[in-house]
């Protein structure tokens, strides 16, 4: 009987984790025993109690060696998948300190740290408050700061900085923090997979919205997904891109679903389109354009005018419409990406909306706002999935990329 459910990543071994892989990698215990330096009692004895955490068989033993069994072959490759997050890590803070030691043997980056140690670190760079830190572990608050000195002191160098009771993060505990949740995330992946290899796909989606997709896409596709899979836990997290683009990273989030972005070649992060969509204005039905048969630029520089902040693809593309249309910006904007502002701001004025059509498809089926007749050609721009390159979604993740590309190829 699987029990995964009841597993957190955070509470599995690092030590008993990177023994399994070993002998996944050499097919033997000794092998593996040699490589990490240990007993081969000690070896066998981390696999049996990861096994009995798991609920699964990871290895089939013979006297010729340790195969992987399909739990094995699935669960070992996201502990893989995780300890190339330390190793990315431990390149990182060479390149910072330029220092010439192998940060491989550095407990902080071999997975030879405890979990105790790092739950602290995590908890406290989330929550900048050591008190509140302390309170979520359920331990003393000198217990947290050990924790942090033991860790500074490893790496010799300082991660947080104390000014009364506000704390900040140096830069390479920034990216301390990114890469090990990410690799707990990835870990936490591997829990839902043995599930799923049980005929009991489980596990938890969180999605970074952007304003295109709040209406109508994401919620559409959750519905559906959750009538066949009603077991899934479902999370969605608002905010501008940038925010949301480092949840993604750290794998607090596990996809960005809106307008994508250019991503440059050696992005970590990559972009499936699913449709295209252009950009319309928008006003309420009882606005004096409303029942007009076509409404030219000039006739709108009149009203004020509500648009998405700059540098957003919206904006970007508007302003080149504008640009090739030899018009002037308008003098009366309101920039807002908020869905409830803009809403408020259109039934309580005649203001003007750049909106994707999508995002108020209630509002229009209800006749409460309209469309205006006006072109802007130009103005398409791909709405689809960011997530992160180098890692393979969950199984969740991965069914609800389906349903998304379902209900965007019934919106095309």
């Amino acid at each position: 009987m699987v029990q995964t459910n009841k597993v957190s990543a955070t509470s599995l071994s690092l030590r008993h984790l990177k023994a399994a892989r070993c002998v996944a990698t050499f097919g033997n215990v000794t092998r593996a025993a040699a490589e990490l330096n240990k007993t081969q009692s000690t070896i066998t004895k981390s696999v049996n109690n990861l096994e009995a955490r798991l609920g699964v068989k990871l290895f089939d033993r013979s006297p010729r060696g340790m195969a992987l069994t399909t739990h094995g072959v699935t669960f070992i490759q996201r502990v893989r998948e995780a300890e190339c997050q330390f190793a990315i890590a431990s390149e990182i803070y060479l390149t910072c300190t330029g220092e010439s030691l192998g940060t491989r043997a550095n407990p902080v980056f071999s997975m030879d740290i405890s979990n105790k140690r790092l739950a602290a670190f995590l908890t406290l760079y989330n929550t900048r408050n050591v008190a509140l830190a302390a309170s979520q572990l359920s331990v003393t608050r000198a217990a947290i700061y050990n924790s942090i000195r033991q860790l500074e002191k490893l790496l010799e160098l300082s991660l947080f900085a104390y000014s009364g009771s506000k704390i900040t993060c140096s830069d390479y505990c920034e990216t301390l923090a990114t890469h090990v949740k990410l690799a707990f995330s990835l870990i936490g992946h591997g829990l839902d997979e043995i599930a799923s290899l049980n005929n009991a796909t489980q596990g938890r989606v969180v999605i970074g919205t952007l304003p295109y997709a709040r209406t109508l896409l994401i919620p559409r596709s959750i519905h559906r997904l959750l009538e066949h899979h009603p077991q899934l836990q479902i999370s969605t997290r608002e905010g501008p891109y940038d925010v949301l683009e480092a949840s993604l990273r750290n794998g607090d989030i596990d996809l960005i679903i809106g307008a994508t972005r250019s991503l440059g070649n050696a992005s970590t992060l990559c972009t499936q389109k699913l449709l295209e969509d252009k950009l319309a204005i928008i006003t309420r039905t009882s606005h004096p354009l409303a029942t007009a048969s076509r409404v030219s630029l000039k006739q709108l520089q009149q009203f004020g005018w509500i648009l998405p902040p700059q540098r957003t693809p919206a904006r970007q593309l508007f302003d080149q419409f504008l640009s090739k249309q030899k018009a002037p910006l308008p003098q009366q904007v309101v920039e807002t990406s908020s869905l409830s502002t803009i809403r408020g701001l259109l039934f309580e004025s005649n203001r003007v909306a750049l909106l994707s059509r999508h995002q108020v498809y209630y509002e229009e089926q209800a006749g409460l706002l309209t469309t205006l007749p006006i072109t802007l050609t130009g103005t398409s721009r791909p709405i689809g999935i960011t997530s992160r390159a180098n890692t393979t979604p969950s199984p969740a993740a991965k069914l609800f990329m389906d349903f998304l590309a379902s209900t965007a190829a019934q919106m095309n």
